[in-house]
């Protein structure tokens, strides 16, 4: 197997332009599987390569095969790419394109961060299925994820990952948690994320919706490292107190990969959500008001500065609630909010 499946819990003053090294969006590409092969030894639709496999014996899964990957005409801009993970234990598949080295090694001189945009559907996030879905960065050996980021298809929780070493760890390939509540991605509509490793620093970043505009970052371990390859994903899901039993799918669409010399990412994101959230008066300087019109479960309300520092954390169970902003200094805050339909980002102003 070519790949292994790595998924543990727990500035240059340049001044260049960020370069697209790749794209896709599958709008030119036909309906249907990706791959016949499914070993990675031939390319299929778009130069895609696909490696999907049932897992080391023993093994309950039994569905690797080339129709876990397809062209399917539901994607967010007209075609998208489909994975279906695996119905056991153990396995996954992995999509990728060859020669990413090759345009990173020609990229112009001083852009050393490698930037990747890709929207997700991950489905309502009603299955039981545990399968995962993401984008991996790797290194040549394939032994590091530079930066990635997996979503859960039962929960639709968005995590980071990256080749690194927290408090009183090792150095491996981690998933973090992004804040003190979970990061949910919204059901059945697709949301842009974005994920960058700095050969400079080996510092990765990752945005997306319910993140501060910031997003989160973190000091990664792999400082001086040349990425290989950008990996779509799937895997079981199965972690040491619950195997996985089912499988289902996810789509995503519309990927880019840059190089560039400063953070770039997500700059035209629309961080929209299909929850109506009113949050008022703002500006403000006492209380917030929270409040929609789709009676979704408010389950946090979070608020941080622009360093990405949290002031504030409300656990709510409830369609509307309140946050108490009195005590902080005048200026502006992000404040997220999650919900069982999905979280969105404000910006509010502190009188």
């Amino acid at each position: 197997m070519k790949k292994t499946l790595l998924y543990l819990l727990i500035s240059i003053p340049f001044f260049t332009e960020a370069q697209t090294l790749a794209s896709e969006n599958f709008n030119s590409l036909t309906v249907g599987n990706v791959s016949s092969n499914i070993a990675g030894a031939t390319a299929g639709l778009g130069g895609f390569y696909v490696e999907s496999t049932n897992g080391t014996t023993p093994t309950t899964s039994t569905n690797a095969a080339a129709s876990n990957v397809q062209i399917i005409s539901g994607g967010n801009s007209s075609n998208g790419l489909q994975l279906t993970g695996p119905n056991g234990d153990k396995g996954g598949t992995f999509v990728w394109k060859n020669g990413l080295n090759t345009a990173w090694a020609s990229r112009t001189n001083g852009n050393n961060i490698i930037e990747v945009e890709v929207e997700i559907n991950p489905g309502a996030g009603t299955t039981t299925s545990k399968n995962v879905f993401g984008v991996y960065i790797y290194n040549s050996g394939y032994t590091r994820v530079l930066a990635g980021f997996v979503v859960s298809a039962s929960t639709r929780e968005l995590n980071l990952v990256a080749y690194s070493t927290p408090s009183g760890q090792t150095v491996n390939n981690w998933t973090y948690t992004l804040g003190s509540s979970p990061v949910l991605l919204p059901a059945n509509v697709y949301s842009k994320i974005g994920i960058s490793y700095n050969k400079t620093t080996g510092q990765v970043i990752i945005k997306a919706p319910g993140l501060a505009t910031a997003g989160v970052t973190i000091p990664g371990s792999s400082s001086a490292t040349d990425p290989l390859e950008v990996d779509f994903f799937t895997s079981s899901g199965s972690t040491s107190t619950t195997a996985n039993a089912s499988s289902t799918s996810a789509i995503l669409d519309n990927l880019v990969i840059r190089a560039s010399a400063t953070d770039t990412l997500l700059e035209n994101a629309n961080f929209a959500s299909t929850v109506d959230f009113s949050v008022y008066p703002n500006p403000s300087n006492d209380v917030v008001n929270i409040s929609n019109s789709t009676n979704a479960i408010i389950s946090t309300i979070e608020m941080t500065d622009l360093n990405g520092r949290v002031v504030k954390n409300v656990s709510l169970n409830a369609t509307e609630g309140q946050v108490n902003i009195s005590d902080l200094s005048t200026g502006v805050y992000m404040m997220n909010v999650s919900s069982d339909q999905g979280s969105i980002t404000k910006k509010i102003i502190k009188n």
